[in-house]
């Protein structure tokens, strides 16, 4: 009886261990739960997880250690640490972007509390760099197991982990670029064809085009082709739809056409998934032309729909507003916007003309507003006319003028950081400028080309390329993009990947002056004499008889010294004077460009200039540039 009794009551108590370890399992699973969905809410607290699971804190905390060993905050902090790094493994966006989605406001610190958990940077897990976690990592009884095995043992271990590792990555690099193409949520959109009578109407239907980009571009995780670039392919010529979006690296692409008669308008179109030329969404709209913006919305709604996106109820607020209801004023838009994108002082003022026809057609248009902003502040910081305050005051009231229209206009952001560092040399405050732009807009390549720059002004050159290559996938043939992206591959000592990107640059707008003086210092790196000739004479500062004198009295050397005395900016003289290692007259150069609003903290980062950074005089210069910290 006594034994019998004895094994009644252990399946009794045995039983009662197994639903208390399944109630805590269900509860830890609960809290899990509520962490997942709070991963981006940086302000989600233990108090709130406390108040979603039914506990108070103090109770929460006990239950928590007694069945996970850990309180709720290492828990919440060890969730959003593992998330980013699942993240960042399958390569879903930068590492600030992926701290923002898992709660970090402070990308600083998310990279503190990465490294100190994982023992290796965010910036090395996007590299595919794959380390063993730190020990804390390892279940707490498997320690002494782990160290009493033999030292043999441990390097037959070590040996079957490196090439276990070596066959993950290998097949990783296959596996995601198959996943890149079949999987990833992006799209570009061709120019729509006009089919309506008069020819004029080609604006119309490029506005059209216009305000879808400007709608999809509002979605987070999707990846949208910008204009600049859609435009290449204007005319497709015998290239295929896969093909095109093979060059884009998008999955998906829209083709559409506008038929405008009187006050009516047929908009068809066609969403194709590239990867397998199957259409997945063909429509054609008949509407009365007052109705055209409402049903701008109707269509990225439905393009949305079939690309199986999740959005919130503001995302999808976002998508459905205008940001005019002016056809006359976007159609001004997108020409100001072609002008901006060629990178000379003609094109930005002819930017800034159409930029204020479209504001005189509508006079609450924020776009236009902050693309006026930014063409001011490249006349002013790019070179093209005399650095007057003026300019500078002018893109600073025009920004915010923006967003006292809009808060969330990206652009507007983008051109007061711009402002910040360029020009104002204030640094904290750039980085909380474009840190905004990137949240409201995850698709300007323009937000992204100029937080490349600063970043690699303030010496973090990783992050700099990173961004600066997010920029280009989403602009691949953006001129602009690609002219700084050569600068700062020649500034790291990437020569032969500089002269590639130049290539691209003199392909897209034909003998730039900038691209022409960067084939002539990239050549000259690389020991290419003939092409760096090739390039003097091209520049037309110095006439090529003069070149060809030079070269044939003192050769290279004597040209470069040409070009020192007769460049007409005295930032490219220092330049020059620089790169024949004359310090003494390339720093006089340099002060006299200071000294005539000639120099920008970008300007003073480039290569040859950098080679003189031990020099007392150049120190003073970065000082005056707010650059000392750096």
């Amino acid at each position: 009886m006594n034994w019998g009794h004895s094994q009644r009551s252990l399946a009794k108590n045995l039983q009662m261990n197994e639903n208390l370890t399944s109630m805590d399992e269900q509860f830890l699973g609960k809290v899990n739960r509520i962490i997942e969905d709070n991963l981006d809410n940086e302000n989600f607290s233990v108090e709130e997880l406390a108040e979603k699971a039914g506990l108070s804190r103090s109770m929460l905390h006990r239950k928590l250690i007694k069945i996970a060993g850990k309180s709720a905050s290492d828990l919440i902090m060890e969730k959003r640490l593992t998330r980013a790094r699942e993240l960042l493994e399958h390569d879903v966006g930068s590492a600030s972007e992926i701290a923002y989605k898992v709660g970090f406001n402070s990308v600083s610190y998310f990279h503190r509390a990465f490294k100190k958990r994982f023992k290796v940077s965010p910036g090395d897990i996007k590299k595919k760099v794959f380390v063993n976690f730190n020990q804390e990592s390892v279940n707490p009884t498997m320690k002494t197991e782990i160290s009493n095995k033999p030292k043999f043992s441990k390097i037959i271990i070590s040996v079957v982990l490196v090439l276990l590792a070596a066959i993950i990555v290998s097949g990783s690099i296959y596996f995601l670029s198959r996943k890149k193409i079949h999987n990833e949520k992006s799209i570009a959109i061709l120019p729509f064809i006009n089919l309506s009578s008069s020819e004029e109407n080609q604006y119309f239907a490029d506005g059209i085009v216009e305000d879808l980009l400007t709608r999809l571009s509002k979605i987070e995780n999707l990846k949208v082709i910008s204009r600049t670039s859609s435009e290449m392919f204007r005319n497709k010529g015998d290239k295929t739809v896969p093909e095109i979006a093979g060059i884009l690296g998008v999955k998906y692409v829209l083709e559409g056409s506008v038929q405008r008669e009187s006050e009516n308008v047929r908009i068809s179109i066609q969403l194709i998934d590239a990867p397998n030329d199957n259409h997945v969404l063909s429509e054609q709209y008949d509407r009365k032309l007052s109705e055209v913006f409402k049903l701008q919305g109707e269509i990225a709604s439905a393009i949305v729909d079939k690309l199986s996106l999740i959005l919130t109820d503001q995302q999808l607020s976002d998508i459905m507003e205008s940001q005019t209801n002016n056809m006359e004023a976007l159609n001004y838009y997108q020409i100001g916007k072609y002008h901006q994108c060629r990178c000379t002082k003609e094109e930005s003022l002819a930017s800034i003309d159409y930029y204020n026809k479209a504001i005189q057609a509508d006079s609450n248009y924020a776009l236009a507003y902050a693309g006026m902003a930014e063409a001011y502040r490249a006349m002013y910081s790019d070179g093209f006319v005399a650095k007057e305050k003026k300019f500078r005051d002018t893109a600073f009231i025009l920004a915010q003028k923006a967003l006292d229209i809009d808060k969330n206009i990206a652009e507007a952001h983008t051109v007061l950081a711009t402002i910040y560092y360029m020009i104002d040399f204030d640094m904290e405050g750039a980085e909380e400028e474009f840190q905004k732009a990137i949240k409201i807009n995850s698709n300007n390549s323009l937000t992204y080309k100029e937080y490349a720059k600063f970043l690699s002004i303030i010496d973090r050159p990783e992050e700099a390329r990173e961004y600066m290559n997010k920029a280009l996938s989403i602009d691949p043939f953006s001129f602009s993009i690609r002219i700084n992206s050569v600068i700062m591959y020649r500034t790291e000592g990437e020569y032969k990947k500089a002269l590639e990107e130049n290539r691209l640059c003199l392909e897209i707008v034909k003998d730039h002056p900038y691209s022409i003086v960067n084939n002539i210092f990239i050549n000259l790196q690389l020991g290419n004499e003939k092409e760096a000739l090739e390039g003097f004479k091209k520049w037309g500062v110095a006439s090529k008889a003069q070149v060809d004198s030079a070269y044939r009295l003192t050769g290279l050397k004597g040209l470069l010294r040409l070009e020192a005395t007769t460049a007409k900016l005295w930032y490219d003289r220092a330049n020059f004077y620089a790169f024949l290692g004359e310090k003494e007259k390339a720093i006089e150069n340099l002060e006299i460009a200071f000294e005539r609003n000639e120099l920008t903290p970008w300007m003073l980062y480039q290569t040859e200039l950098r080679n003189m950074k031990s020099d007392p005089r150049f120190k003073v210069i970065k000082k005056k540039l707010g650059l000392e910290k750096y």
